[in-house]
């Protein structure tokens, strides 16, 4: 068993270096995005915090290291270029407008934290993290809708209107275009319709298909997001210790075969 177990720490020392040198080469290209992705947060605290000039002396940081960067090699297209181009200027103008409320201009700037986010981010991209919150709002229609309560149903609309606005770039970038569109026609529906709507029980019941929408998509993202390399090491690693252990469990059991066939021949 301890031959076994030695076995199983030998490998694994192996197995994990070899992962360590595959890796390297791709150190570098993930750098920048993560000095970027970090870059991004900062300017998002230093806006909380109401420290304005100091964002905008950071977001300037953040062009010259976001221009730097060969999109053509870092596989980024021109659509996604755009969507993030769009979300910098708008945090820019929010950084730099003195007549903009604070309300307001956090949205921007959050709106550009979770769009650079979801460009540089393979694995759970932070607005997975507005589910409760957006879900939540669309519970609050459907109820204050199913309810005919108008003034209830607009002030729910209101709340989920901007929170969607915070995640529409990030959803732009890591949505298919299909499934993307599909979401997108739920809200343009919402907005064309949201005088209507609490009256209407055909265009109440639209609110059920829209929760369904939205829950389906947070869920494939959350699945489609999970690190598969961090899957492949925990079933490598748990396959190597089955084997391992059945052959102990096989060495042992042919060890006591071998014993009582002795004892067999000395009686």
């Amino acid at each position: 068993m301890m031959r076994a177990c030695g076995f199983i720490l030998i490998v694994l020392m192996l197995f994990f270096s070899a992962i360590n040198v595959s890796n390297a080469s791709t150190d570098n290209d993930k750098n920048i995005w993560l000095e970027l992705n970090q870059t991004s947060d900062k300017i998002l605290q230093l806006v909380r915090e109401e420290k304005l000039e100091e964002a905008k002396q950071i977001m300037n940081y953040f062009s010259d290291q976001f221009l730097s960067i060969k999109y053509n090699e870092a596989n980024v297209s021109m659509s996604d270029l755009r969507v993030a181009t769009t979300s910098f200027e708008n945090a820019m103008e929010a950084v730099t407008s003195v007549s903009m409320r604070q309300e307001e201009r956090l949205k921007l700037v959050m709106e550009f934290r979770l769009a650079i986010d979801a460009l540089s981010t393979e694995h759970h991209p932070l607005w997975l993290n507005t589910r409760s919150t957006v879900m939540k709002s669309i519970a609050d229609m459907k109820q204050a809708a199913t309810e005919k309560e108008a003034q209830a149903f607009q002030h729910s609309t209101n709340a989920f209107l901007r929170n969607y606005q915070m995640i529409r770039p990030a959803l732009m970038l890591d949505l298919e275009p299909a499934a993307f569109q599909r979401i997108e026609s739920h809200v343009q529906y919402l907005k064309r319709y949201r005088n209507n709507i609490v009256d209407d029980a055909q265009k109440t019941g639209h609110l059920a298909v829209m929760e369904n929408d939205f829950n389906e998509m947070y869920d494939r993202i959350q699945k489609d997001s999970a690190d598969p390399s961090l899957l492949w090491v925990m079933l490598t690693i748990g396959g190597m210790i089955v084997i391992s252990l059945s052959y102990a469990g096989w060495k042992k059991y042919k060890g006591e075969k071998k014993k009582l066939k002795m004892g067999e021949g000395n009686d």
